[in-house]
């Protein structure tokens, strides 16, 4: 039902799995939380200063294949190619990130917590940017698995505006988790530097029910955050 919709959520398509979506079985579930470990596990199992490109490619293809084999006959609510009028979405989706960050930044100062560095940030800057461009294709895809999921789960018996909140809380958690390798065991300061700094990812997804949006508004501010690392000599 539409009035089930958040006020400015896109309601021309809805989340998969919900509203009687066929694909939602249990078999489909472990195939996409096969994709999903996998590429969580790899920034485990191999070290950020090393096989940088193998990392990437298996974090980006391991949810996508297993998102492409459940979901092939449609995914017109997961990707689709950019229209004009999105454009507008992803600068302010940019924007907020930054404001995000700022904020983050803020909390993580006033509370004292010790900031900590990116070890996957190494390499030419060249590198790092092709990296970057095959990589968070894989980290859109980590954090979707476990949203639609737990959405899926949840909205018969929370409703699916709860459902949703709910299932963006438990991605971002453990997007934030799969961070440890790169910036260390700090779990506080991983839930704000990247939970929190990020939200406003999948809040884009759900408005849009576009990936490719996701996508690209994390990209430019990723790409706008290591530029002046790089340009720096830091």
């Amino acid at each position: 039902m539409t009035n089930d919709f958040f006020k400015l959520e896109d309601k021309e398509y809805d989340l998969p799995f919900l509203n009687g979506d066929y694909r939602f079985t249990t078999k489909n579930v472990v195939i996409l939380l096969i994709g999903f470990f996998i590429a969580a596990a790899t920034p485990f199992i191999i070290p950020p200063t090393g096989n940088e490109f193998l990392k990437a490619l298996i974090v980006a293809l391991a949810p996508l294949l297993t998102i492409v084999y459940v979901f092939k006959d449609d995914m017109s609510n997961i990707f689709r190619k950019p229209k004009p009028k999105d454009i507008l979405i992803v600068i302010i989706g940019f924007i907020m990130m930054v404001v995000l960050g700022v904020i983050g930044n803020t909390i993580i100062s006033l509370l004292g917590v010790p900031v900590l560095t990116d070890s996957a940030v190494n390499g030419s800057l060249f590198s790092m940017i092709i990296r970057l461009v095959i990589q968070l294709w894989g980290e859109e895809l980590i954090k979707f698995i476990p949203l639609i999921i737990a959405t899926a789960y949840l909205y018969k018996s929370i409703g699916r505006k709860a459902a949703i909140i709910v299932a963006i809380i438990i991605s971002q958690i453990l997007f934030s988790l799969v961070h440890i390798p790169s910036y260390g065991f700090s779990i506080l300061f991983l839930l704000i530097a990247i939970g929190f700094n990020s939200i406003i990812l999948p809040l884009v997804y759900v408005k849009t029910k576009n990936l490719v949006l996701c996508y690209l508004i994390h990209l430019v501010y990723d790409l706008f955050s290591i530029i002046p690392y790089y340009m720096g000599g830091v």
